[in-house]
């Protein structure tokens, strides 16, 4: 397919800063701050009832951070506790409208998740973990709610030479959660499976 000539080609910078300090008692802080300035973002605004969109060049920034602790707990067990904050803006263009929708409406400003992991013995692990993601705004103008969907699983890796091979069980969204992380596509409820990895 070929490109429109009239439109610049898109392009980005990715700033991405941050640290690990140890802390007492067996517990890590993880900190990190990114800031991405895209230049010539190709936005497109659907027009109700019409089977074209306005298609234009405009320039965005996305920024945010991420803070983690991380703790050892007894015997085996470890969990952490991690919160992520994300915003963005753009500059003004006169194909805006009060219907114009940006894909980044559509991202969370805030999701929470925290775990549990629980080694049952050399190369066994259990683990239970759950994530909040906030409400976001739809292209719809809809409001997409706020949502806690919780995950657990089970894995054994095995040493196989210069090859461990690892089988995991998991189940995902544990309590059936209903939710959209986009509008009009309905996340799966509960989710089952096994799967396997090699590693060399």
């Amino acid at each position: 397919m070929a490109a429109n000539p009239e439109l610049e080609t898109e392009t980005s910078w990715t700033y991405e800063t941050g640290f690990i300090k140890k802390l007492r008692f067996d517990t890590k802080f993880r900190a990190a701050a990114y800031y991405m300035d895209i230049s010539d973002y190709q936005q497109h605004n659907y027009i109700s009832g019409e089977p074209s969109a306005q298609v234009y060049n405009i320039d965005v920034e996305l920024y945010g951070f991420e803070l983690e602790l991380s703790k050892s707990l007894s015997n085996g067990l470890s969990g952490y506790l991690n919160y992520s904050w994300k915003n963005w803006s753009h500059d003004d263009h006169p194909f805006d409208s009060k219907g114009t929708h940006y894909f980044m409406e559509n991202q969370p400003q805030n999701t929470v998740k925290t775990g549990l992991h629980y080694r049952l013995w050399k190369g066994g692990r259990v683990s239970l973990n759950a994530k909040y993601i906030d409400e976001r705004q739809s292209k719809q103008d809809q409001i997409l709610g706020d949502v806690i969907t919780v995950d657990i699983g089970a894995q054994h890796t095995f040493h196989l030479g210069y090859t461990d091979f690892t089988l995991k069980g998991y189940v995902n969204n544990l309590t059936d959660q209903d939710y959209e992380l986009r509008a009009g596509y309905p996340m799966p409820g509960i989710t089952a499976g096994i799967r396997s990895e090699f590693t060399f």
